[in-house]
């Protein structure tokens, strides 16, 4: 059985200086890394593969794509109509033969002009917001270092509460940051967001049909992982002329539209960067360098209790001045 060794001075030096390498070894390091490889597995665009991944650390996203086999996904792009779709949602007959109202679309299209400015005029920095809130919890993790060499009541629950904040704060709110980031919520404007720099963020699948898909997640060290598999026929392959009925039926092996079959897999990490696991020592160190006990207030001897009864009866009772 381990035995706590007894609290000494300078393991408070030793905790501090634990403390801020580690918060500065974190700082420096990648805070968020999402990697995607995707692999054509059937269709004319097969064996491409796709590796993409994505660092996010204080100041910057650092995007990365990397296309292997690339010259059938080159053909496939170049060889397919990418105007090709079918409606997903037809409406109802009746509504057919009604006339459009040129008010009401006007009206639609003002209200859509003003939400799109107001959009752009107040944006939200997701990601900004998840920086600010690790940095944030970093500082107030060494304060709290710090306030161990105080005697303060309360100064081990505070420590505590700042090591479970600053961990909640790398592997929820910085993530949840991200994602809100990807979900379109972020900066509109003309820069370029870690949205718009995402590979996959705006993926069309509207011009499948008789699409099969499939996915999985399982939890790993630190982080998520996700592995997904689609196909479908894409209209895009199909002649014009051939769309509707291929929309409706599907295409019969051997057949030239059964051609346009295509099949992706895909596997989708997200996780926290390898340095922040480190953070983990911290609680180990608290039990290896203990802090030194709060200084508790001196109990008078049983002669200085009698002494200063009796100064007190002195005054209360009389004694030498009741004379006087």
């Amino acid at each position: 059985m381990l035995v706590r060794p007894k609290p000494h001075p300078l393991f408070a030096l030793g905790r501090i200086g634990v403390t801020v390498f580690l918060a500065v070894h974190v700082f420096v390091s990648a805070w968020l890394v999402a990697t995607v490889q995707g692999t054509y597995t059937e269709g004319k665009p097969s064996p491409a593969e796709v590796h993409s991944i994505v660092a996010i650390d204080k100041d910057q996203t650092f995007v990365d794509v990397e296309i292997r086999n690339s010259t059938r996904l080159v053909l496939y792009v170049l060889a397919r109509d990418g105007g090709a779709s079918v409606p997903m949602s037809p409406e109802p007959a009746d509504n057919a033969t009604e006339p459009p109202d040129e008010s009401n679309e006007s009206q639609e299209e003002e209200k859509a002009t003003s939400s799109d400015e107001q959009t752009s005029t107040e944006p939200k920095a997701w990601l900004e917001w998840g920086r600010n809130s690790v940095k944030l919890s970093l500082v107030l993790l060494v304060l709290s270092e710090l306030l161990m060499l105080s005697s303060f009541r309360w100064r081990h629950h505070v420590r505590t509460v700042m090591f479970l904040m600053t961990v909640l704060a790398f592997s929820v709110l910085f993530p949840a940051s991200y994602m809100l980031e990807l979900a379109g919520d972020g900066d509109d404007g003309d820069e370029d967001t870690t949205a718009t720099n995402t590979p996959g963020a705006n993926i069309e699948t509207v011009s499948f049909v008789h699409t099969n898909s499939s996915s999985e997640t399982r939890l790993k060290w630190l982080g998520v992982e996700l592995n997904a598999a689609f196909s479908g026929y894409d209209l895009g392959l199909v002649e014009p002329e051939k769309r509707a009925d291929v929309a409706t039926n599907v295409p019969e092996n051997g057949s030239e539209e059964n051609e346009s079959f295509i099949a992706f897999q895909s596997t989708f990490n997200i996780g926290l960067g390898k340095n922040l696991d480190s953070l983990l020592v911290l609680p180990v160190m608290w039990f290896l360098m203990p802090a030194m006990k709060r200084p508790k207030a001196r109990t008078p001897s049983v002669d200085e209790k009698i002494k200063l009864d009796a100064d007190g009866n002195q005054f209360i009772e009389g004694g030498e001045n009741a004379g006087s």
